[in-house]
């Protein structure tokens, strides 16, 4: 008997429970034993709706993926980071020699489904207590020991041969559903179903005999007075020899002193058919398993097949997947001691995409988008914050806001129009045919999101006062030297564009040829020649800038030597946009040529489809970024020869311009003709091409002058 400081102590020290779970001599409840366990493993090969049910949910769950991560300080799973390479996740991928992790986790699905429990026995390198196996084990030979302290005290398995092998605690990883009896196993639904399942086999065996032994459920022989054994045998044997069978079915009856008593049941009477019908369902509802997905037929269409099969997926395998991961991160991840600390398993989600609530929620974001456009919000933001994506608009080669101004103006009385587009320095369009032509596919009916974004707030170039007419003049020639420029530019950028085609188009056909998708995330094109063109244009445009600001002082009798141009620091900006480009236009490739990467695909039809696409790609990005890049050129030129006119002639100012974009946002509108206090203002508004606040980024064509009415 232990007193009373040895059971303090004991409870102090122990790990178990702290109430007793069961008694030092613990039985095995009657509906529990091995037996009963054997019964339900073996149900599965007898009943055919039952076969069909756990068959398909064990294969689901053996077709679930798993991944590792690496857990987020954030604690959010999107912020997670995949494991690749780990001890845990080579042996989850092959459990053993002979089990695959596909057919693992379908062996151990069938165990908990038909029984609720689901062992796996560890083997491990006991050296240095490294888990080197798993092995799925029968439900009916595990049996837990428990222990009044503690719980459980370990297991013990019966082999095949009936030998008891006595396993630890850390030895056994257990997965069960939980017994509301017995908290030491588990219960599944064949448990509720014993009953219906042995009514459907005794039902399939009696139509067996049926046609076995008479094709007639049975009957009585009278005779009249007892029989000796020799008579007995000659009337069985002469009955069996002219009766049973299927070809004797039906043959009159020939008795000699006997009388035949008719105890027949047909198959109707026994209602074998409702009655295999009622076992179907009762063992799916059981289970819990759409009718559709046994392959049911009758009142099945594809709206239900499919939310049929959403629920499958939702209520059957994902809560399996629920339990089996946590079984993984909680028993098996902390085998590996420190080396799995902060990771975790989990599975990609097998429940399907319900493709039409995606489409009715892509709806209601879209209309909750135009409601906040017409509302006065600005398009671009209006679609982050419904979480759309940022979208393009328009043909590739039109500027949307000139198109959007022409619509809104013709669509003024006619008068009007004429005196307005001129005014702006757009030719007035012809006026329309008598007969308005039908509307082609390709005529867009409605403005877009970011049309109607611009159509709340037009930002129009001022009108020329005759004060201005000079300075414009100036101005036209800075976008006629920036036009120019960039034309030919663009001209000698094929070639580029063609080698670097060249070269991704080779790097995609090799990885096809190696089968290897991964290499389609690693194509790159070469960006030297792109960085020594787009050098060499960037130092001319700062030489032609220069010129023209210098010229510019001239005609005000200022006096201003033309700065040299810092090819060091134009070359590093012209490395950095080719490179870029290139980048981008090996990300195309890649994408294309992951999305034909088909099963069976030929490497040189999947290249030349990639160079069609890439050929047909738009000039718009490219247009922008050389663009983007001369104009910075252009600007940082005339803000040093400003830096030197300022330093020069007392009394000049800095002026801020905007009437080189035919079109305005609103940043840059609020900025045109803002005087800076210096040259340091300048170049913080201006300094790396157009204004720093343009809602069009490199599109933009701002610019510095010099207001030179307060010379002194």
């Amino acid at each position: 008997m232990r007193s009373p400081l040895g059971a303090l102590i004991n409870t102090a020290s122990s790990s178990g429970p702290p109430v007793p779970y069961s008694s030092r001599g613990r039985a095995s409840l009657p509906w529990l034993t091995r037996r009963g366990r054997e019964t339900e493993l073996q149900a599965m090969g007898s009943v055919g709706t039952l076969f069909a049910i756990v068959n398909r949910t064990a294969k689901a769950m053996g077709g679930v993926e798993w991944k590792l991560w690496r857990k987020a300080t954030s604690g959010r799973p999107e912020d997670r980071t995949e494991v690749t390479s780990h001890a845990a996740l080579d042996l989850w991928n092959k459990p053993n020699p002979f089990y695959t992790q596909g057919v693992f986790v379908e062996a151990g699905a069938q165990h908990k489904l038909l029984t609720g429990e689901q062992w796996w026995v560890v083997a491990r390198d006991e050296r240095f207590n490294i888990p080197l196996e798993l092995w799925p084990v029968r439900p009916d030979r595990m049996e837990p020991v428990p222990d009044a302290d503690r719980f459980i005290s370990g297991y013990m398995y019966t082999g095949p041969s009936g030998e008891k092998v006595a396993l630890r605690v850390e030895d056994v990883l257990f997965n069960r559903t939980p017994h509301p009896w017995d908290p030491y196993r588990g219960i599944g639904p064949v448990q509720s179903l014993l009953t219906d399942l042995d009514a459907t086999r005794y039902s399939a065996e009696w139509n067996r005999n049926f046609f076995l032994n008479s094709a007639e459920p049975g009957g009585i022989i009278e005779v009249p007075s007892r029989l000796g054994d020799a008579q007995f045998d000659e009337l069985r044997e002469r009955w069996n020899e002219q009766h049973k069978g299927v070809a004797n079915a039906h043959r009159v009856a020939i008795l000699e002193h006997g009388k035949w008593v008719d105890r027949k049941f047909t198959q109707r009477d026994m209602q074998f058919a409702e009655l295999r019908s009622v076992s179907r369902e009762v063992i799916r509802e059981a289970f819990g398993f759409p009718k559709p997905m046994l392959g049911t037929s009758e009142d099945v269409n594809r709206a239900n097949a499919e939310a049929a099969e959403a629920m499958f997926a939702r209520w059957l395998i994902l809560p399996e997947a629920r339990s089996l991961r946590d079984t993984l991160n909680s028993e098996f991840l902390p085998l590996f001691g420190a080396t799995a600390k902060g990771l975790e398993f989990d599975y990609v989600n097998p429940v399907p995409d319900d493709e039409e609530q995606q489409g009715k929620t892509l709806t209601a974001k879209t209309q909750a988008a135009r409601d906040l456009i017409e509302a006065g919000a600005y398009g671009p933001a209006a679609l982050a914050a419904v979480g759309l994506p940022e979208v393009a608009f328009g043909q590739p080669d039109a500027d949307p806001d000139r198109e959007l101004l022409i619509r809104l103006v013709t669509a003024a009385p006619a008068a009007l129009a004429s005196t307005i587009l001129p005014l702006l320095g757009i030719d007035v369009p012809p006026p329309p045919a008598p007969v308005a032509p039908a509307p082609t596919p390709q005529a867009r009916s409605s403005l877009s999101v970011f049309d109607l974004a611009r159509a709340r707030a037009p930002h129009r170039p001022a009108l020329r006062a005759q004060d201005q007419v000079e300075e414009d003049d100036s101005l036209d020639a800075v976008r006629t030297a920036l036009d120019d420029a960039l034309t030919q530019l663009l001209d000698d950028w094929q070639d580029i564009s063609a080698d670097q085609r060249d070269e991704l188009i080779d790097q995609v056909q090799q990885a096809v040829e190696d089968d290897d998708t991964e290499a389609l995330s690693a194509l790159a094109a070469s960006s030297e020649a792109g960085a020594a063109a787009l050098t060499a244009a960037m130092v001319a445009m700062w030489g032609t800038a220069a010129e023209q600001v210098v010229a510019e002082a001239a005609t005000h009798g200022a006096t201003v030597e033309e700065p040299a141009a810092p090819e060091g620091d134009l070359g590093a900006v012209a490395a950095v946009v080719a490179g870029l480009l290139a980048a981008g236009l090996a990300a195309a490739a890649g994408r294309e040529a992951l999305r034909l990467l088909a099963p069976g695909a030929v490497a040189a039809e999947v290249a030349e489809q990639v160079r069609a696409f890439l050929v047909a790609l738009s000039d718009r990005p490219l247009r922008d970024a050389l663009g983007g890049a001369l104009h910075r050129s252009l600007n940082q030129a005339r803000l040093a020869v400003c830096a030197l006119a300022v330093a020069a002639v007392p009394g000049v100012e800095l002026v801020a311009v905007e009437r080189l974009d035919e079109n305005r946002c609103a940043p840059c509108a609020a900025i045109d003709g803002t005087v800076f206090a210096g040259v340091s203002e300048a170049q913080a508004a201006y300094g790396t091409g157009g204004y720093h606040a343009c809602l069009g980024g490199v599109r933009c064509r701002g610019t510095v002058a010099i207001r030179w009415d307060g010379a002194q």
